[in-house]
């Protein structure tokens, strides 16, 4: 088909524009490209696919070695005043589900997650408390400053235990960057004259007819994002008449 341009008058507009994984190689101490064995939680999630590339199996990019350590490093990019300031809500579970891929693939992987704090709330906190009894696996709390790319294809993540002070240079067979949750609008939408925070998240203006509902509204899991869509579609329809 031919691209056509066509006016439509509405009374309302609802923004459901969604996002984007922020774009690792703007972390430069996480230094993304600096090995293969360094990828992202996307990277991950498509790896696990029993229809992906590896077919379900976790392995390291480059050398396809199975994996028998592996290190999470959350916020990576989220929480940062150089990157995205705000909490991109969904990493902190979406990396315990992915920890359950690990365990089921390989039993005795030694599992480490490097994190600020951990967002789990409601029912989740079962879950979590779950895979923090696994005995092969470490949660440390603190922010990764460094991974270094070693000669035998692993990588190790140096960073402070923030309870302890104690400096922890732990080698792995692969890490795993949750990087942050961006809002997909972008600058398009200061271009249409769609008014925006500081953090690029649409903000609502009923009187405008402009509203703004899931991950374009603000960082949300599925649940919170169809609850938006829905109040966002009832706001509409009351503008509408």
């Amino acid at each position: 088909m031919s691209t056509q341009v066509f006016t439509v008058n509405v009374a309302s507009i609802v923004w459901a524009t969604g996002w984007n994984p922020y774009d690792a190689t703007k972390i430069e101490n996480l230094k993304f490209n600096s090995s293969n064995a360094i990828i992202t939680n996307m990277m991950m999630e498509r790896m696990a696919a029993p229809n992906g590339p590896t077919g379900g199996k976790i392995l390291r990019p480059g050398d396809d070695k199975e994996i028998e350590s592996i290190a999470f490093v959350q916020c990576a990019g989220s929480r940062d005043a150089n990157h995205l300031e705000f909490c991109s809500y969904i990493c902190c579970m979406a990396t315990m589900k992915q920890m359950t891929y690990v365990r089921e693939r390989y039993p005795d992987a030694k599992i480490y997650v490097f994190y600020i704090d951990l967002r789990t709330p409601g029912k989740y906190e079962h879950f979590r408390a779950k895979l923090m009894g696994d005995e092969n696996a470490e949660f440390i709390k603190g922010k990764v400053a460094d991974i270094i790319a070693e000669d035998d294809g692993g990588v190790t993540v140096v960073a402070e235990n923030a309870i302890t002070g104690q400096k922890i240079n732990q080698k792995v067979d692969m890490a795993v960057l949750a990087t942050g949750m961006q809002p997909a609008l972008g600058d398009q939408g200061t271009a249409l004259g769609v008014q925006m925070d500081g953090n690029g998240f649409v903000v609502s203006n009923p009187e405008q007819g402009m509203i703004a509902a899931g991950c374009a509204k603000s960082a949300a899991d599925v649940y919170t994002s169809a609850q938006s869509s829905t109040a966002a579609a009832l706001k509409a329809i009351q503008i509408s008449r």
